[in-house]
């Protein structure tokens, strides 16, 4: 059978080509990709040009959701027909990390569309390592299946969340309001936080952050978050930062309350600094922590947590899969929150 796929070759080098779909192993899976969305990242490597981790050229794409087409003769969990999200990663489950339950840490992990091929394909072939450590959710017949792609989005942040000291009815500053940041909206009013708080600059997002729960949507062209939080006396518990911005993360840093916590969630560039004083850090009992895409356990979790949630409004536009280059201008440029490209 041919697969049609898109794969990356540089800087705004994102061409089709056709393959064989592979020969199935005993415990491999061959699905037909219902949809992919794009990410953030994604759209950094085709507009900036890929960083050292790339193997080029790949398809890329790891929020995506397929129809099971064909199973190995061990697979006893999927059956053609079946509908499942596909997590982001191929742990090895033998390393430390991995018997830690930090397999996102995995020490020979893979990443979907940056070491092996994506979800931005017609067909993606689940090769045995992967449907062996069960990195894939099942979705019921009738399922959103627009929402369930963006399984690894809720994910993420929900791996995010899990780094930190937040309990219900804290306080939240997010600092974003593109697609991880109106997941993690969604996600801390689900999970009882109080006051959140968003800022931005697209008004199209800030509606839709006010609409997915968030208490204050501030503009960021207009307004200082500096100038809110003293007018309201605002210390979050906790501040998200979800748009690769430094002087953003710093000012997230200061506003936090002693015995707070910053998440520094978004992907920043391998030469991003920002000085640190240590006092707050002693004295103030400040915390900061990183997260990086998401555990099994997160993966599965987020799947069971997607009827409580609104993800189906983030997506905004779609796109057949001959279109893809320009699927990805329009998820940079115009109105567009969410992308999702469909064969």
């Amino acid at each position: 059978m041919k697969t049609l796929s898109f794969a990356f070759y540089g800087k705004e080098a994102l061409r089709p080509f056709q393959s064989e779909t592979p020969d199935i192993e005993p415990g491999g899976v061959l699905l037909r990709v219902n949809g992919c969305g794009i990410c953030g990242s994604d759209l950094r490597m085709f507009f900036d040009g890929p960083s050292p981790r790339y193997k080029l050229p790949v398809v890329p794409g790891h929020e995506f959701t397929g129809t099971v087409v064909e199973v190995g003769a061990e697979v006893k969990d999927l059956k053609p027909g079946d509908v499942v999200a596909v997590g982001p990663l191929i742990p090895c489950m033998r390393c430390a990390a991995c018997g830690r339950g930090q397999d996102n840490l995995c020490e020979n992990g893979r990443v979907i569309g940056v070491h092996t091929p994506g979800g931005l394909s017609d067909h993606f072939y689940m090769p045995e390592q992967m449907a062996r450590a069960g990195a894939f959710a099942r979705y019921l017949p009738g399922a959103d299946l627009s929402a369930a792609a963006l399984t690894e989005n809720v994910a993420c942040c929900l791996h995010g969340l899990r780094q930190t000291e937040f309990q219900p009815g804290d306080s939240v500053l997010i600092i974003g309001n593109g697609p991880i940041g109106l997941t993690f909206v969604q996600l801390l009013r689900l999970m009882g936080a109080g006051r959140i708080v968003v800022t931005g600059r697209r008004e199209k997002r800030l509606r839709l952050a006010e609409e997915l729960g968030a208490d204050v949507v501030l503009d960021a062209s207009r307004y200082e978050l500096k100038q809110y939080a003293g007018d309201n006396s605002f210390r979050p518990d906790l501040a998200v930062v979800a748009a690769a911005a430094v002087p953003e993360s710093q000012t997230a840093l200061d506003l936090v309350r002693s015995g707070g916590s910053l998440l520094l969630f978004s992907g920043y560039p391998a030469s991003s600094t920002m000085p640190l004083d240590l006092y707050p850090f002693h004295y103030g009992e400040k915390h900061i922590h990183g997260a990086i895409d998401c555990t099994l356990r997160d993966f599965h979790d987020a799947a069971r947590l997607m009827p409580q949630l609104q993800m189906g409004k983030l997506v905004t536009h779609h796109f057949p899969l001959r279109e893809a280059p320009e699927a990805f201008r329009a998820a940079r440029e115009g109105e567009a929150v969410k992308v999702l490209l469909e064969p």
